[in-house]
């Protein structure tokens, strides 16, 4: 009976169902887990990425809405000493209240 038992152990161990296998297994759950964070990461990256492509649209679409408005209305717009924008028919006028044009 001893020596049954014993071949059946050895024959485990030979056909894959011993430490060898469960190490396999192990191994291939750990690289699993490591590519779920890389592809949670790179969602994270993409996301960034959209983030500031939207906020650069935005700041472009402002910019373009501006410079339509002051040809539109005939206004300029000019940065003053007081370091803010003001709009005016004329640069000097739009900052003569404000200490003058910055240069």
């Amino acid at each position: 009976m001893k020596t049954l038992v014993a071949a059946c152990i050895v024959t485990s161990l030979f056909m894959g169902t011993g430490p060898a296998a469960w190490a396999a297994q192990s191994g291939a759950k750990d690289e699993a887990k490591k590519a779920g964070s890389a592809t949670k990461e790179a969602g994270k990256d993409t996301a960034d990425a959209a983030k500031h492509v939207g906020k650069a649209t935005a700041k472009g679409a402002k910019k373009g809405a501006t410079v339509v408005k002051n040809a539109v209305t005939g206004d300029v717009t000019a940065v003053c000493k007081d370091g803010k924008e003001h709009s005016g028919k004329t640069k000097e006028a739009a900052c003569a209240d404000h200490g003058g044009i910055k240069k």
